[in-house]
């Protein structure tokens, strides 16, 4: 039956009038429909294939982008494609996006071997701490990455079996490093030296910026020299060889290597077919590095010059501004330094450098509130870089207690049955303790004095204790004391003001006056007779190489006596560097009295001249830490009324110690020959004095 319905339909077919015509068309269409879908799904196909060989292709000779592109037109034919997918996100680890590359792998990890995960993992925990060492804005800290970075390692970590791969130990310096845990870095490292691993000048690099950091530059020097054996150093290596140098006492070694590499580099590069050549910014940071450093070493104006230089060329350049402020500081340019500081971080307000240069600039010119908000902005910036902390630690040493402890005791041989005015055998003991800073510009102090000496077989005494106010801000400062007197000599309360004015950043004013002042005569005293003093000042100092100092004095006695005196002094720097200086010191006094009878030394008039020499030996240093030798020597002449003309030698020779940031140790002989009313005596004492504190 079924047999015979389709022989009558093909007969209808056949025969049928109006119905046969369409029926055929129909039929003709769904054959060409099926046909054409299966030639279009071919071709598609072979369109797939063709695009994968052609990428394929592509990232053989490295083109990552074209394959990229390649894989990506796959994919929005066909969203499903394995091989697209796959390929895609090796392509993207091949040519350096990490991070991408990893969440793609994230997405489809079964796509992925064993190898190819691990890979995935180690790129991804890799560009983490890449990204961790960029700079950054506030809101958005960079060390979040750090953080990240060793979150994804310590995961990564826990899922394999057996050591750590040698790559992720390698990262995990780095990250560590870029965490500030610089002595975790160091304590990795000697475990990697103990297993005999041989590492990578790039590893190398980083373990030097640690020892650096933990202030161990001789350990940083070694390092960095096998990077240079190696003949992989570039410029950044020969700048932190040249610092780790410095900072073990080679700076003339660390100025040679800067020198020579400079003169390597070319301040301008050609590209093939350019127009116009491009900086040569490793010139560039070598020749700033230099210049830093000679500014470090003493050759202040030599670093000036190349610095202001540069600028001239690149006066937008923050960091260049912030290391010419720098320089102007050392000088004692307090107000030009500023100025650059300010300029440096308006640049670029990220520049770290230049908020810290505004604080020691402004700090110098006491005005602490404005030094407070930029050493905030700092530590906002970067509030784990050592940099910063020195800054936090030098603003504690600044503002906090400051604490001064001497003593000095003298003998003076002079000839039978003279006495000397400043007696047989002086003692001076001194102490004050100065509250930290209140808000900013204010100090409470207490202090004590203890000034004796033997004249005749008779011992003469003046001891004190008292309180004291300072107030500081911008220009002005002003500092009282209120003393009492609690010897038998002259019990009395004595006042002591002092008002000092910063004319420019190179010259300053004073003007003191104190009743009852210490600076009176124990040979006056033993009389009972007490003085007041007037004295004005004016400080001149250009530059960091010369200062001078003028001073007006006028003792007034309570007998009446009337003491005028003037001074001059001055010295010249001769040589410096880190090893040794050589200062010229020079000095001029003359003086006069209105009443000669009187039961102490008081020339009618008076003057001499002196011409010395001090030579410092820095013996030892360590940052914070030194030891140093004074060897002075001087030639004057002393000129008294009624007595003539005579020479006076002078002979000193100190220790000083820098035990901590603001914490000095200082001890010394001192020998001379003074005359006093024709009568040549024999000088030696000794002074210990303790500083703690600003």
């Amino acid at each position: 039956m079924h047999k015979d319905v389709t022989v009558k339909m093909e007969i209808t077919l056949q025969g049928g009038g109006s119905f046969a015509r369409p029926f055929r068309l129909a039929a003709l269409v769904i054959g060409l429909t099926f046909f054409t879908t299966d030639a279009t799904i071919a071709n598609d196909q072979q369109r797939l294939a063709d695009l994968l060989e052609q990428a394929t292709v592509e990232r053989q000779k490295h083109q990552w982008r074209s394959a990229l592109g390649l894989y990506e037109r796959v994919l929005r034919l066909e969203p499903a494609n394995d091989t697209a997918y796959r390929e895609r996100t090796i392509t993207l680890s091949l040519q350096g996006s990490a991070g991408l590359a990893w969440r793609y792998y994230q997405q489809r990890p079964d796509l992925f071997n064993a190898d190819e995960a691990s890979g995935f993992e180690q790129d991804y925990i890799a560009r983490l701490a890449v990204w961790g060492t960029l700079p950054s804005l506030p809101s958005q800290p960079s060390n979040d990455d750090m953080l990240r970075a060793l979150t994804a390692q310590d995961k990564f970590l826990t899922l394999q079996d057996g050591e750590a791969p040698l790559r992720q130990r390698f990262d995990r310096l780095y990250i560590l490093n870029g965490l500030q845990r610089h002595q975790a870095v160091v304590d990795d490292y000697q475990i990697l030296v103990s297993e005999g691993v041989d590492l990578p000048p790039y590893v190398l690099r980083t373990i030097a910026d640690s020892f650096l950091a933990i202030q161990k530059p001789r350990e940083a020097s070694v390092l960095m020299e096998q990077i240079a054996e190696a003949g992989a150093a570039g410029a950044n290596d020969h700048m932190t060889r040249a610092y780790a140098y410095l900072e073990s006492g080679r700076w003339q070694e660390a100025i040679e290597i800067l020198e020579i590499e400079a003169e390597l580099q070319r301040a301008w590069l050609w590209e093939d077919n350019a127009a116009q050549p491009h900086a040569n910014w490793n010139r560039y940071f070598l020749d700033s590095t230099l210049a830093m450093i000679r500014g470090y070493t003493g050759d202040q104006p030599g670093a000036q010059e190349a610095l202001e230089t540069m600028e001239s060329i690149a006066p937008r350049n923050a960091g260049l501004q912030a290391n010419l402020g720098s320089v102007y500081l050392q000088r004692g340019w307090e107000e030009q330094a500023l100025t650059r500081f300010q300029v440096a971080t308006r640049f670029d307000p990220r520049l770290v450098d230049g908020w810290i240069g505004q604080v020691d600039a402004l700090a110098n010119q006491q005005r602490l509130g404005d030094a407070r908000v930029a050493m905030e902005q700092a530590v906002l910036l970067a509030p784990d870089s050592p940099r910063v902390e020195k800054m936090q630690q030098n603003w504690k040493t600044r503002t906090g207690w400051s604490v001064n402890a001497s003593t000095f005791a003298g003998r003076s041989e002079a000839p039978s049955g003279v006495d000397s005015p400043t007696g047989f055998d002086e003692h001076r003991h001194q102490f004050s303790a100065w509250s930290p800073v209140l808000e900013d510009r204010w100090r409470l102090g207490v202090m004590g004095s203890e000034h004796f000496s033997e004249f005749r077989g008779e011992r003469v005494h003046d001891t004190r204790g008292g309180v004291g106010l300072r107030y500081a801000y911008d220009r002005l400062s002003l500092e009282t004391q209120l003393e009492r007197s609690v010897d038998d000599f002259s019990r009395n309360t004595s006042l002591m003001t002092e008002l000092g004015w910063r004319i420019n950043e190179t010259m300053d004013a004073k003007a003191r006056y104190a009743t009852y002042s210490r600076e009176g005569s124990l040979q006056a005293r033993a009389s009972g007779i007490t003085a007041d003093q007037a004295l004005v000042g004016f400080g001149w100092s250009p530059n960091e190489r010369r200062s001078y100092q003028t001073t007006i004095t006028q003792m007034d006695y309570s007998d009446g006596n009337h003491q005028e005196s003037l001074s001059l002094s001055g010295w010249q720097r001769l040589i410096d560097n880190p090893d040794e200086s050589l200062s010229l010191n020079i000095g001029l006094y003359t003086g006069q009295a209105s009443d000669s009878d009187v039961p102490y030394f008081n020339p009618e008039a008076s003057a001499s001249w002196e011409l010395g020499t001090l030579w410092e030996k820095r013996t030892w240093r360590h940052y914070e830490q030194s030891f140093t030798q004074d060897f002075g020597a001087s030639i004057g002449q002393s000129w008294q009324q009624g007595f003539g003309t005579s020479w006076i030698p002078n002979l000193s020779y100190y220790h000083r110690w820098a035990i901590g940031n603001g914490r000095d140790l200082s001890y010394g002989l001192s020998w001379s020959r003074p005359v006093y009313d024709g009568n040549r005596e024999t000088q030696l004492s000794l002074d210990i004095g303790i500083t703690w504190g600003e």
